[in-house]
């Protein structure tokens, strides 16, 4: 073995050999089945540092549970994400003078496909260097043939059921992508906006006017009246009265809704087409929708000169306008939420369109029922329980068409003012909707789709549910939900029995990873740097879940220090030939670690039952560096057992498999001539009572350590001991001498109070000399607080003044301090006589 751990040598063709042995398509039905479905990560380009994060966990689970002797099932899938990849290929088709229009539909989408297929190899040998432990015979894609049947069928039974519905509703907009959003799709951020107050004059007395507040000076030309609270009292009095619009001239009325929030800016708002809120207050009033914005995000002819301008770029040429006619009161410079799509980073517009809609009042109910019941998915951290519970209390109709080409295509059909919805075409003269079903809708079925749904499949019977959902807590609402009511509405079961939801990546400053920031990790370069394994003990073992975990080189140099570590032992133990006398007996020091890997062994299962790394490593640590390592393999040094030894190194290599899968295989391979896969059960024999010995040998030596350093001697010199201790056998006296330099002999000289016994340690003179000078400046110390605290106490003013506790607390510090002053005075005594 080479003297240095080297990551490339332990992964070379490891994960192709694994692959190739089918080890994770092979299936065991008498075995209980333990089944995660890989979150299929998007097919549009490089995994970063939170799909490794995510990846390494479910690997180490789903390796943990294979030891346990469960039939486990990894599922490899990929996401055809609709709005990312369409817009990844449009772009690329642009680069080289083609639009998607010019194609058509047929062509782009071959197009599509092309791209897929080469970002889908990609994902591929990105999960082959993360080491995944997945069955290839069953990786699924959300638009595969078959998702794509199962997908249109889920459609056209909620549709038939009344839950789908098409229906012309303010819908969230992105202007870049040219689609509708769901309203979990827009994400709100602060950006800095003018605030501006404009006069809307009176139609009877124009030199009185009513001043409204608004960031939106662009959406004034679709405005249909002004709204006041009716519980408003500055307003009342104008209620029913009309405006003159200061930009259209046009009359408006001022109405009253509940809605109006008082506080915010002068307390009266304009009512326009382009907010939901706004859109709602029109249609209470009977109003007309006058939109002045487009699909592009550019101004209308409604806005007269200032058509075709960008909306937001119109906004200073708008004020100017009015300010100049004398309606501008004033700007001012605020902060406010704006709404930005999570896909393109376009601030959102609302517009009235036809789209299809899911019902959620529902589904919500169906998930809320679920969760208080004895069936509920448990969530870990089990505060998630709460939050998903509170969004679930307040949805809106899931908005779940988009207007794209890449996807599921809906299968509704129209000729003239009728519409059918039917997974087959209905004839000729029938023209199907053109867009296609969000993402989400896909994804939010894969727990069963793909498991052979809607077919009773044999995997759908026997993975269905799955044990464990792994993913980050930021998409909880986005597909976790979306899973959980879908499982419940098609197979009246949950999809999976547990959620375990972790948190982000950041780095070491907190902020999360980005390219803007120029702090983002490419994990592929990490392993290539140090190796998988060392990145993946890097996340796990700093993981707790629900939690964001920091990023940074000094986890991976601390994480390839312990790896290293881990290698010496191996080349140590490998160094030993195995002895196989079969009458070889074990000794204390072999019972105590026995006792200490079953302890191990029992504690990493309840850490990992629990998806606990960051205490698994804790046990790790505990038992492979401390016990095994510092303690047992140096006593072997001078009491042989290879054979032994060889066995627990064995079953180590098996229990840290999980986590350091790709050094655990190599080193399994090359000591043992065997596959570690396999799991063939080592075969301990574990002893029935607690050996008490060893523990006090480990005692004895990290007193004498102790002694050593605190006295400053040199570590080469010899010293002397004994002990009240009276079980120690020869080569027990030898074990000590070697690893603490202290030999055995009777003395009565410097006391150390052990745990149930005494350690005594003979002084040279000049040792002896250095002692009693030492405690005789401890006695002059301890005769000063003798001193004081004997006077406090004779001090006739304090004692009448101090409160009694502070009295009782002085009378014991000098018990304490006399204590001290004679144990020193005897201790000093005893070096003397001696």
């Amino acid at each position: 073995m080479d003297k240095v751990f080297n990551h490339k040598l332990v992964e070379k063709n490891r994960y192709e050999k694994w692959v190739q042995s089918k080890v994770f398509e092979t299936h065991n039905n008498t075995k209980r089945p333990f089944t995660i479905i890989l979150p299929p990560p998007n097919v549009t380009g490089i995994l970063h540092i939170g799909h490794a994060l995510d990846t390494y966990i479910q690997d180490t689970i789903i390796r943990y549970k294979k030891i346990q002797g469960y039939d486990t099932l990894f599922l490899p899938a990929k996401d055809h994400a609709g709005i990312a990849t369409q817009s990844k290929v449009e772009k690329l088709l642009q680069e080289q003078g083609i639009s998607k229009h010019s194609l058509g539909r047929e062509k782009f989408i071959e197009e599509v496909w092309k791209w897929k297929d080469k970002h889908s190899h990609l994902i591929d040998e990105q999960w082959k260097q993360l080491g995944l432990a997945l069955d290839y015979s069953k990786e699924r894609f959300t638009l595969d043939e078959k998702a794509n049947k199962a997908v249109l069928k889920v459609f056209v039974s909620l549709y038939n059921k009344g839950l789908i519905y098409r229906g012309k509703k303010p819908i969230y907009w992105d202007p870049i992508q040219k689609t509708a959003l769901s309203n979990i799709e827009v994400i709100n951020e602060s950006k800095n906006q003018k605030m501006y107050y404009i006069k809307y004059p009176f139609k009877d007395n124009e030199h009185e006017y009513l001043e409204i507040a608004t960031t939106r000076i662009e959406t004034l030309f679709s405005d249909v009246a002004v709204a006041i609270n009716p519980n408003d009292s500055r307003y009342l009095q104008h209620l029913n009265k009309t405006l003159i619009h200061p930009l259209t001239k046009k009359l408006i009325p001022i109405i009253s809704d509940e809605y109006i929030d008082i506080s915010f800016g002068t307390g009266i708002m304009k009512v326009s087409a382009h907010a939901i809120d706004d859109i709602n207050i029109i249609e209470k009033n009977g109003l007309e929708i006058n939109e002045c914005i487009n699909e592009e995000g550019l101004l209308n002819e409604l806005a007269r000169e200032f058509k075709g301008l960008d909306r937001i770029n119109a906004r200073e040429k708008i004020a100017k306008k009015l300010d100049l006619e004398g309606y501008l009161i004033k700007s001012e410079d605020i902060v406010s939420n704006v709404g930005i799509s999570e896909r393109s980073g376009a601030i959102v517009e609302i517009l009235v369109r036809s789209q299809w809609f899911l019902k959620m009042e529902e589904m919500s109910k169906m998930l809320l029922d679920n969760l208080e019941s004895e069936n509920a998915v448990e969530f870990i951290p089990s505060r998630f329980k709460d939050v998903i519970k509170s969004w679930m209390e307040k949805t809106y109709d899931w908005t779940i068409s988009r207007q794209l080409w890449w996807g599921h295509r809906i299968p509704a059909y129209y000729k003239g003012n009728s519409t059918i919805v039917s997974l087959e075409h209905p004839g000729e003269g029938w023209i199907q909707d053109p867009d296609v079903l969000d993402t989400w809708f896909s994804s939010g079925l894969s727990p069963f789709v793909f498991l052979g749904w809607p077919e009773k499949t044999t995997d759908f019977k026997r993975y269905y549910p799955t044990q464990l959902l792994v993913t980050g807590y930021d998409i909880i609402f986005f597909w976790v939900a979306r899973m959980y009511f879908m499982g419940l509405e098609f197979n009246q079961k949950i999809p999976f029995e547990q959620v375990l939801l972790h948190g982000l990546v950041r780095d070491s400053q907190g902020r999360k990873l980005s390219k803007s920031l120029g702090n983002g990790i490419d994990p592929i370069e990490v392993i290539d740097k140090y190796g998988s394994d060392v990145l993946r003990i890097s996340l796990l073992f700093n993981l707790t879940a629900g939690q964001d975990i920091h990023y940074s080189e000094q986890k991976l140099e601390s994480s390839k220090l312990f790896v290293n570590k881990f290698w010496n032992i191996a080349r140590y133990i490998k160094s030993l030939e195995i002895d196989n006398q079969k009458d070889k007996k074990n000794d204390a020091y072999d019972s105590w670690i026995l006792d200490k890997l079953k302890q191990f062994e029992e504690n990493l299962t309840i850490s990992m039952n629990k998806y606990d790394f960051s205490i698994s490593y804790k046990y790790i640590q505990k038992f492979l560096i401390n016990e095994f390592s510092n303690w047992y393999l140096e006593f072997l040094k001078f009491k042989p057992n290879s054979q032994l030894v060889h066995k627990i190194f064995k079953k180590v290599l098996i229990l840290m498999h999980p986590f350091l899968p790709f050094t655990t295989d190599y080193l399994y391979e090359i000591m043992y001539d065997e596959n570690i896969l396999d799991l063939k059960d080592v075969e301990i024999n574990y002893p029935l009572r607690k050996n008490l010995k060893t523990p006090k040998i480990i005692e004895i030596i990290t007193e004498l350590r102790k002694y050593r350093e605190t006295k400053n001697i040199s570590k080469s010199k010899i010293l002397f001991y004994s002990t009240s201790y009276q079980q120690l056998t020869k080569n027990d006296k030898l074990i000590i001498e070697k690893l603490a330099n202290f030999k055995y002999k009777e003395n009565s000289d410097t006391l150390i109070q052990a745990s149930t016994f005494i350690i005594n340690i003979l002084l040279d003179q000049e040792t002896k000399d250095l002692e009693i000078n030492r405690l005789e400046k401890l006695i002059l110390e301890n005769e000063k607080d003798i001193e004081f605290a004997t006077n406090m106490l004779k001090n006739p003013k304090f004692i009448a003044k101090a409160k009694a506790e502070k009295v009782k607390e002085i009378k014991e510090k000098l018990t304490v301090f006399e204590a001290k002053h004679l144990s020193y005075t005897e201790e000093i005594k005893k070096l003397k006589n001696n």
